[in-house]
């Protein structure tokens, strides 16, 4: 038997969690379709993934990935299966987007854990109701992680975040709040408790980008939140924390492929290019 249950919900994306309710048998289905993209941390426990003549071992150190009309089949060793996913699934659309910067598609079944991958695990099973900027920017980054591939130190696996993490979580948590703040690298170096130069290297290891890039990607999604509710382009470019006209306008339309003023007039943006760290970007 399986129980899927969803934590968050946004148009683009959804968090969900999916695993075994507690001492209840299961017998596997012969076989299953993906309706979506999605990419599913496991765990805990392990189970086999078979697709026509080939299969793997999923565990805690692994990624299950899937793509619309992917077919295969889950196979449990134990009558009463304890593996627990948490998964971010794509709506069609927003794959669509995300394509558009030149990211290829997911590539099912099987990516490895990294030690970006399990900070980004991290941060989404904090996500909660009020956090869905929060999961866009988190999904976005996931699947560029996932399909860009580039090369990332090895995770050590454990179940609850390192020092190191901890430290960087801290330097995170203050951009996600006070975004609009002049903050400085030597106050994000603070808040983690890091010298300067060691805590850009660390953030950029577990979150993908610089610090500074990731402040401005989440200033960016706000200000589409709120541009998108009516807000004018000026009021907006200032509240989010920018100091210059100008640059805001260049760093939005680089980033989402419009400028501000036509989000006013209607256009829609989508959200996931905000996490992402696209090489095309400078902003």
């Amino acid at each position: 038997m399986n129980r899927h249950a969803v934590l968050l919900r946004t148009p683009a994306v959804a968090l969900a969690e999916f695993d075994h309710p507690a001492g209840a048998e299961h017998s596997d289905p012969d076989h299953e379709v993906s309706a979506q993209e999605s990419i599913s941390f496991v765990e805990d426990g392990t189970f086999d993934a078979h697709v026509d003549d080939a299969h793997w071992t999923l565990g805690p150190d692994t990624l299950f990935v899937t793509r619309p009309g992917f077919a295969f089949r889950c196979r449990h060793i134990d009558d009463v299966p304890t593996d627990r996913c948490l998964t971010v699934s794509y709506s069609e659309h927003a794959v669509e987007d995300l394509m558009r910067v030149d990211l290829p598609p997911l590539r099912p079944p099987l990516v490895r854990m990294s030690a970006r991958r399990q900070f980004l695990r991290h941060r989404l099973r904090s996500c909660v109701a009020g956090d869905e900027v929060r999961l866009e920017l988190l999904a976005g980054a996931l699947f560029e992680s996932v399909t860009a591939n580039r090369p990332s130190a090895p995770a050590r696996m454990e179940t609850q975040l390192t020092p190191l993490m901890r430290r960087i979580e801290r330097a995170v948590q203050l951009i996600e709040t006070d975004y609009a703040r002049a903050l400085t690298l030597g106050d994000l170096a603070s808040a983690a408790g890091l010298s300067t130069f060691y805590f850009a290297r660390a953030f950029q290891r577990f979150v993908g980008v610089p610090p500074h890039r990731y402040l401005t990607g989440v200033r960016l999604r706000h200000a589409a939140k709120m541009l998108d509710q009516g807000a004018a382009v000026t009021f907006t470019c200032y509240e989010v924390g920018f100091g210059s006209l100008s640059h805001f306008v260049t760093a939005f339309r680089k980033r989402f492929g419009v400028v501000p003023s036509a989000v006013r007039q209607g256009r829609h943006v989508h959200a996931l290019r905000a996490g992402l760290s696209s090489p095309s970007w400078t902003g």
